[in-house]
């Protein structure tokens, strides 16, 4: 069996992210740009993106619900929707009233732990769960898959209301944006990553 086998054989098929069209709160505060093209409906320049990442991060999470989902304390995986807002809460621990966000990581990135992107994605998700359940808390859970269970880290901050709208404007700007923002990521990344990578920048974006 060649590479290439592999690859069709673990990445042919197409995850529910793959299919959303919506923006969803863990895009927001990450590249504007990449946003913006969504919004408008860019047709997609670089289908070959890498999913090794994601797919490992898919695993975690199915592994992490197996653990839990015998525990009556935690919900897991709720689907939530307000204003137009929809969001796959990952864990909501009803007795502390926390919101949980599980994020798969190399130890390397957990010098930048947690990114903005991460804090509004988890105060959003407070904010969709508040409609239902008091929430006090909010945490995001780093796994590093280079590292030891010693190496989880956790960041855990009070929900704030205001934090989360706060990332809804962010949204609603772009929204208003005639013009595409400037590129934020590097060619390199975007190259890999990115479904609007497009190297001569005529439909979609070059990166930095």
């Amino acid at each position: 069996m060649t590479p290439d086998e592999v690859r069709d054989l673990l990445f042919r098929a197409r995850t529910r992210r793959d299919r959303q069209r919506e923006i969803g709160p863990s895009e927001l505060g990450g590249c504007r740009r990449k946003v913006w093209h969504r919004i408008q409906g860019t047709p997609t320049t670089n289908p070959g993106t890498e999913r090794l990442a994601a797919s490992i991060g898919t695993a975690t999470h199915t592994w992490i619900e197996s653990r839990l989902k015998s525990d009556k304390r935690f919900l897991l995986e709720t689907a939530v929707t307000r204003d137009g807002m929809t969001g796959h809460v990952d864990c909501f621990d009803v007795e502390r009233g926390m919101v949980i966000d599980w994020k798969t990581t190399k130890m390397s990135g957990l010098g930048y732990f947690p990114s903005d992107q991460y804090v509004n994605q988890v105060q959003v998700y407070g904010w969709l769960m508040s409609t239902k359940y008091e929430v006090r808390d909010v945490c995001i859970v780093a796994i590093p898959k280079d590292g030891t269970s010693r190496d989880i880290v956790t960041h855990v901050e009070p929900y704030s209301e205001a934090k989360a709208l706060a990332a809804l404007e962010w949204l609603q700007e772009i929204r208003g944006m005639g013009d595409a923002p400037r590129p934020e990521k590097p060619k390199k990344f975007c190259r890999d990553y990115c479904q609007f990578y497009d190297p001569t920048g005529v439909i979609g974006c070059a990166g930095l």
